[in-house]
């Protein structure tokens, strides 16, 4: 699912990567310690600042970073340009990478975009190797039944009625193939509900 323009500029702008490098990277990387990670995938990397903090905060020797916007990744490409990183267009529900191939698969509030979203969890497992993370900080339906997030909802174009509710989703993270190890629900302002699971591959 491609942002539309008030989406787009929520998620790129100064205060969007403040927010996100002061408090959400550094608090997810305290509930995670994945030790080495050699490649690492990241869905929905946008103009690709997570990918410059995934690299900064976890240290693996690669990202593949990967958007259905094929603006989005001329953007990334064009501002975090590194040897290290690599900016592809990709679908998450349909993955161009082999099975077993990453350490970790990081989501940084991607997976609530897409409607075939257990399409995206199957594709993110296979491509994950044994015993890799999936690290996931994202959005429920429960976000958007919050007066707050009822607002939201005449604003964002989201694929309501298809979202999953937080349990379900981890259900069906474990129903793929995976031990969720991490789940917490937090709050942004403590108004805004989202959420981080943490998941191993069996």
């Amino acid at each position: 699912m491609i942002l539309n323009t008030i989406e787009f500029l929520l998620m790129n702008n100064p205060m969007r990567r403040l927010f996100q490098s002061t408090l959400e990277i550094p608090r997810l990387r305290k509930l995670v310690n994945p030790g080495k990670i050699n490649k690492t995938l990241e869905i929905g990397c946008g103009s690709g600042y997570g990918s410059q903090l995934i690299m900064k905060h976890f240290s693996p020797r690669k990202i593949i970073a990967t958007d259905l916007d094929s603006k989005m990744i001329s953007i990334a490409q064009g501002k975090y340009s590194n040897k290290n990183i690599d900016f592809q267009v990709a679908s998450t529900t349909k993955l161009p990478f082999k099975d077993n191939t990453f350490d970790a698969v990081f989501d940084f509030g991607v997976l609530h975009h897409i409607p075939e979203w257990k399409k995206a969890v199957k594709e993110i497992t296979r491509t994950l190797k044994p015993k890799g993370l999936i690290i996931m900080e994202d959005f429920s339906i429960e976000t958007f039944e919050s007066p707050l997030g009822k607002l939201l909802r005449i604003i964002l174009d989201h694929p309501y009625d298809v979202m999953y509710k937080q349990k379900e989703l981890s259900n069906y993270i474990k129903a793929a193939g995976n031990i969720v190890v991490e789940e917490k629900t937090l709050r942004y302002f403590g108004v805004l509900k989202y959420f981080v699971v943490v998941a191993r591959k069996k």
